[in-house]
C-alpha cells in the first residue's frame, strides 16, 4: 500500500488558532496511526498579510503541542515559479485561458448580478475571444489573469467524514489561477504543492469543503492522482457560535500563557470531534470504570486508537469547564520538576519579587505538593497562592470585621510568642499546639485559625493553615504575624 502522507498548512496571517491546532492534531494522529508522514507547509504567498514572526509563532506552538514535521518544512512562497509553470501548462492543455477584464469591469458584472438578485458568476467574455485578439492584447501589454475553464457535469468524491459529496459544475465559477500581477491564487498553489509533496490525504476543516471540487478539477486537468479528502466539523463556543476571541482565548499560545499543559490541550482538542473507545485495562493498570467516556487519554493511546470511523460529523462545542477539569487531572499526575520552570515563568511574568535560590525552589516544590489537587491551571499556583511568594499587603475586609477582635488579639499575640519554641515545625505539631493553646484559653480553635489565615495569606480562604505554615517556614510565619498585629491594632 502507498505510504500515507498528510500535511498541515497554516497561513502566517495570524496566530495558531485552536481550530487549526485541532486540524493539525487529527492529521498527526492519522499519520502516526497509519505509520505514515506528517508534514508542515507554511502558506505564505500573500506578501501583504504573511509575516515571518507569525510563521515562527505557529511553529513554536506546534512544537509545544509535540507535533514536529517528519520532513523539512515547506514554505509555499518559494514555489511560486512552479505554480506559474503549472498555470501555463494548463493554458497549453486548453484547460485555462487568458482573461483581460479590468477590476472595474468585473465590479460592474457583480453589481448587475446583485441587482438581478442572482449569484455573481463571471460571464466568460474573454473565453470567447479568438486567438488573434488574445495575441494582440498580450503583445500590447494589456494586463490579464489566467482563469481555469470549468467543464460541464458534476464533481463527486467520497469524503472520509461526510461520505459521497456532489457539486454541480454549473455552479462553479471559472476561477482565477494567476492574478494580473503574476501571483498564484490559493486554489492553484495548494493543488500544486500537495501533488509535489505526494500528499495522499487532505484533512482539513469544513470551511474548505467548497474549495474541494475546484481542486479536484485541477488535479484531473493535470492528470494527477486525486488525494482522499476528510473535512472536519467546525468547533463552536458554548453559545453554539463560531469561536471568537471576544468571548474566549482562541490562540494556542494564549492557552499556554494561561497555564494549560500541552498534553492536556492536545487531549481536549482531540475530543472535539473524536470519540475514543473505552481503553482496556490490565491487572496492574485497570481502567477507571466510572470514566465511561475515557476523557483522559495519552497522546500514545490516542495515536493507537485514532480512526475516522469515530470522528463526528456534527460540530463540537469548546467547553472551557471540561478543559479546566482535564488540565487539572494532568497537573495532578505531572512531576513537580516539570511544573517548576512553568511556575517560575508565571512568577516572573507577574513581576513578583522572588529570588531564584535553592531555598525558594524548595518552597515552590512544597507549594506544588500542597496545591496540585486544588488548581486547574499552572497559573493558579501563583494567582491563588501568591501569598507563598510575597507578603500580603492587604487583608480581606469581611474576614477582618468578623474575626479580628480586641479579645482575640490579646490571645493571638500570646499564641504567637509560643511559636518560636515549637519543634519540629510540622503541620501535625502546629495543629496540636494551636488546639491545646485554644483549649487552655477557653477558646474554640477556629477563633485562632481565622486570624492566623488572614495574617499569613491576607485571605479568608486557603489550603489547610497548618500546611501553609509548614510551607512558609517558621521565620516567615512569625514575621508575617508580627507585621499583621502591628498593622491592625484594635
Amino acid at each position: 500500500m502507498k505510504e500515507v502522507r498528510v500535511r498541515f498548512a497554516p497561513s502566517p496571517t495570524g496566530f495558531l488558532h485552536v481550530g487549526g491546532a485541532r486540524t493539525a492534531i487529527f492529521n498527526w494522529l492519522f499519520a502516526k496511526n497509519q505509520k505514515g508522514k506528517f508534514l508542515l507547509r507554511i502558506e505564505d504567498t500573500d506578501p501583504e498579510r504573511s509575516r515571518g514572526e507569525l510563521s515562527e509563532q505557529i511553529l513554536r506552538s506546534m512544537r509545544w503541542l509535540g507535533m514536529d514535521s517528519d520532513e523539512p518544512i515547506v514554505y509555499q512562497a518559494l514555489n511560486i515559479s512552479r505554480h506559474r509553470e503549472i498555470a501555463i501548462e494548463l493554458l497549453n492543455r486548453g484547460k485555462a485561458y487568458y482573461a483581460f477584464e479590468t477590476t472595474e469591469e468585473l465590479e460592474a458584472q457583480r453589481k448587475e448580478a446583485n441587482a438581478a438578485k442572482r449569484p455573481f458568476k463571471y460571464n466568460r467574455a474573454s473565453l470567447k475571444l479568438d486567438k488573434e485578439t488574445v495575441d494582440k492584447y498580450i503583445a500590447e501589454g494589456k494586463p490579464y489573469a489566467i482563469r481555469f475553464k470549468v467543464t460541464d457535469g458534476v464533481t463527486e468524491f467520497e469524503d472520509i467524514v461526510h461520505g459521497t459529496t456532489t457539486f454541480k459544475n454549473s455552479e462553479i465559477d471559472d476561477f482565477v489561477l494567476l492574478r494580473s500581477d503574476g501571483t498564484p491564487v490559493y486554489q492553484l498553489a495548494v493543488v500544486v504543492d500537495d501533488n509535489d509533496m505526494n500528499i495522499t490525504h487532505v484533512i482539513r476543516g469544513d470551511d474548505h469543503l467548497s474549495n474541494t471540487p475546484k481542486q479536484i478539477l485541477l488535479y484531473r486537468a493535470m492528470d494527477w492522482e486525486v488525494p482522499l479528502f476528510a473535512h472536519l466539523p467546525m468547533i463552536l463556543d458554548e453559545e453554539k457560535k463560531k469561536l471568537s476571541k471576544r468571548r474566549n482565548p482562541v490562540s494556542v499560545e494564549e492557552y499556554k500563557q494561561n497555564g494549560y499543559l500541552s498534553e492536556a490541550l492536545f487531549n481536549f482538542l482531540t475530543l472535539l470531534g473524536f470519540a475514543p473507545p473505552l481503553l482496556k485495562g490490565t491487572e496492574s493498570a485497570p481502567v477507571d470504570s466510572s470514566n465511561e467516556k475515557q476523557e483522559i487519554v495519552s497522546m500514545e493511546d490516542l495515536e493507537n486508537m485514532f480512526t475516522f470511523d469515530r470522528v463526528n460529523k456534527k460540530s463540537a462545542v469548546f467547553d472551557m469547564k471540561k478543559l479546566g477539569w482535564i488540565n487539572s487531572e494532568y497537573i495532578k499526575k505531572t512531576e513537580p520538576a516539570v511544573l517548576l520552570p512553568q511556575i517560575k515563568e508565571v512568577i516572573s511574568r507577574l513581576e513578583i519579587q522572588f529570588a531564584e535560590t535553592s531555598e525558594n525552589e524548595n518552597l515552590i516544590f512544597n507549594v506544588i505538593s500542597l496545591m496540585k489537587e486544588r488548581v486547574q491551571t499552572v497559573n493558579e499556583f501563583v494567582t491563588y497562592g501568591k501569598y507563598f511568594f510575597e507578603d500580603p499587603v492587604t487583608y480581606d475586609e469581611k474576614g477582618m470585621l468578623k474575626h479580628w477582635t480586641t479579645e482575640i488579639k490579646e490571645h493571638f499575640v500570646s499564641y504567637t510568642n509560643e511559636l518560636n519554641s515549637i519543634t519540629p515545625w510540622s503541620a501535625d505539631i502546629l495543629e496540636q499546639h494551636l488546639r491545646e493553646y485554644a483549649e487552655k484559653c477557653g477558646l474554640k480553635a477556629g477563633q485562632l485559625v481565622h486570624p492566623l489565615r488572614l495574617a499569613l495569606t491576607g485571605q479568608s480562604v486557603s489550603p489547610g493553615i497548618f500546611e501553609v505554615m509548614m510551607v512558609l517556614g517558621k521565620k516567615t510565619t512569625i514575621k508575617r504575624i508580627s507585621g499583621f498585629t502591628s498593622q491592625n491594632p484594635r
